[in-house]
C-alpha cells in the first residue's frame, strides 16, 4: 500500500522544486525543456543519488548523458540540488535535494567510499542549544571519514 502522506510530500517538493526551476530559467532566459522536468521528477522521487542512479531511473526515456550532465550542473547554479564531492575519488559523487535534505552524520569510509547515516542525538542537540548571531540555521550534514569494518579486515589480513 502506498503511503499516501509520503506522496504528497513527494508531488509538494516537485512543485516547489519545479517553480524554482521555472523562475530561474526565467530569469536567465533559458529554454524550457521536458527533459529537465523529467530528470528534476526523477531527483525528487530519489532525493539523494549519484549519476548512474539518476540515469538507471531514467534508461526508458531517451535522454542522453549529456542532458542528464547538463541539467544537474543547472539544478546546482538554481540551488536545487547540492553536490556532495567525494575527497577520495573512489565512490561517485553524490547529490541530494536541497530541499528534502534533513540534518544528518554520515560516516564515509576513505577506502571504499560506502555512506553510512548514524543517528547522533548530541550532536543534534549540541547544535539546536547553539546562540546563532546573524545566521539561521535550517539543516546540517557532518561528514566523517575512516575505515569501515569490511576494509579494516581486509588490511588486518595483508
Amino acid at each position: 500500500m502506498i503511503d499516501s502522506t509520503m506522496t504528497n510530500k513527494k508531488t509538494d517538493i516537485f512543485q516547489q522544486s519545479s517553480d524554482i526551476l521555472c523562475a530561474y530559467i526565467d530569469q536567465h532566459q533559458m529554454h524550457h525543456t521536458a527533459e529537465r522536468m523529467v530528470i528534476l521528477q526523477a531527483i525528487c522521487r530519489l532525493q539523494s543519488f549519484t549519476v548512474d542512479e539518476l540515469r538507471k531511473e531514467l534508461t526508458e526515456l531517451n535522454i542522453s548523458r549529456a542532458t542528464v550532465y547538463n541539467t544537474l550542473v543547472l539544478l546546482e547554479k538554481a540551488e536545487i540540488i547540492h553536490r556532495l564531492d567525494k575527497e577520495f575519488g573512489v565512490r561517485a559523487t553524490q547529490y541530494e535535494l536541497i530541499m528534502a535534505m534533513e540534518s544528518s552524520v554520515q560516516v564515509i569510509c576513505a577506502r571504499c567510499g560506502r555512506v553510512s547515516k548514524i543517528k547522533d542525538t548530541t550532536i543534534h542537540r549540541m547544535l539546536a542549544d547553539k546562540k546563532w548571531t546573524n545566521f539561521v540555521p535550517d539543516h546540517f550534514s557532518l561528514y566523517v571519514y575512516g575505515q569501515c569494518k569490511k576494509c579494516r579486515r581486509k588490511i588486518n589480513k595483508l
